[in-house]
């Protein structure tokens, strides 16, 4: 990678930076393309964990679904036929259920992403992404681990961590252009800030502006792992009611069943507002591994058979997602494609139909395809 020279460099092998990809290429681009995502593969929101103890074990452990608002139509409803035709997504018709503060299982509270149509990553969450980077086909090369360390604008061209120079630049995520990134990278200034100085770009100025005032929430989600057994017939997810929401400091839990019969269990569980830094991160991590495994029985009440065998469930761990879904409004899709700067942004967090779902990743990448290609 070191002096490598491209056309187009993507920060974020999210869904929206995967679906990019391929609507680059359905377009017919031709631009060579490097993706640099911080994880370990590709999929963001929507990644499933794997394990090196263990190559059976697939466990989605962030969104559990592709959640839409309505059904969707025109390039979008193309796209989601396709990926339902290559047998990449199914439609999502599996239990949901409520869970109240007395630990009663109840009808599932009202939310945006159980109000409309949802789909199922097949085998899991994961593939969606990893078949939109295929498609991407010859000249795009990604690489994982990659946490960015450095962005600067040289000579016109953008020269990211790794000595990769490119001429137009993707933001899938918000971090690099974000205040928050002074407290979690350790920089003095906000990245893109600072690799192009105020009044380059009025667009950049005022997406600038706006990312600023973004909000998202944060999620820590527990992962579990239960010994194979008989178990109760269990939902795919249970949804906290609002009350139950402040009791537990739990939003939803999801389960899946794994190979040999054992099951899979995450718990969504909601952030207590202490600022997280590089340092304090790892005691974090731990203490809110200990919160969520001391309300897990309560939790699991309605399904005794599962309750049961939380003394012999294993963690996996706890998995920190710093912008879990977007809050109150998104940026305006006209501050999308930056010209002058040759930046641009895509994901959840753009304005419109869609906005913190699945569907306003897709939407969004489908909408700067369109941008970066005309």
């Amino acid at each position: 990678m070191p002096g490598k020279d491209v056309d187009l460099a993507v920060i974020g092998a999210g869904l929206s930076g995967c679906a990019l990809v391929a609507a680059l290429r359905r377009r017919d681009w031709q631009g060579t393309i490097q993706i640099l995502e911080a994880g370990r593969g590709a999929g963001g929101r929507c990644a499933t964990r794997r394990r090196r103890d263990d190559p059976l074990w697939r466990l989605d452990h962030g969104s559990p679904t592709l959640s839409f608002h309505a059904a969707p139509r025109g390039q979008l409803l193309e796209l989601m036929t396709s990926l339902q035709q290559r047998g990449v997504v199914r439609v999502d018709d599996d239990p949901v259920v409520g869970l109240d503060h007395l630990g009663t299982a109840v009808e599932a509270p009202e939310h945006p992403l159980l109000q409309g149509p949802r789909w199922r990553g097949v085998p899991n969450m994961a593939s969606v992404a990893e078949i939109l980077l295929s498609d991407g086909a010859e000249g795009v090369d990604v690489g994982f681990g990659e946490r960015i360390q450095s962005l600067s604008k040289v000579d016109g061209r953008w020269l990211l961590t790794g000595g990769v120079h490119a001429a137009k630049l993707v933001l899938s995520g918000t971090l690099l252009a974000h205040p928050r990134s002074l407290a979690m990278l350790g920089w003095r200034d906000v990245p893109l800030r600072q690799a192009v100085p105020e009044g380059h770009d009025p667009v950049l100025d005022a997406a600038l502006e706006w990312i600023a005032e973004l909000n998202a929430s944060i999620r820590w989600n527990l992962m579990l792992e239960f010994p194979a057994a008989e178990h109760d017939r269990l939902p795919r997810q249970i949804w906290l009611t609002p009350r139950a929401q402040s009791h537990f400091g739990v939003e939803r839990m999801v389960t899946q069943v794994q190979q040999r019969n054992r099951i899979g269990l995450v718990i969504h569980g909601l952030d207590e507002g202490v600022l997280i830094t590089p340092e304090t991160q790892p005691q974090l991590l731990k203490a809110q591994e200990q919160r969520l495994l001391s309300v897990l029985p309560e939790l699991l009440r309605p399904w005794p058979s599962l309750q049961r065998m939380v003394p012999d469930a294993r963690s996996l761990g706890v998995m920190r997602w710093g912008a879990a879904q977007p809050l109150e409004q998104g940026m305006p899709t006209t501050l999308q494609w930056c010209p002058q700067a040759n930046v641009g942004f895509c994901g959840d967090w753009i304005a419109g139909h869609g906005f913190g779902m699945a569907e306003g990743a897709l939407q969004s990448a489908l909408d700067l395809a369109e941008s970066i290609d005309s």
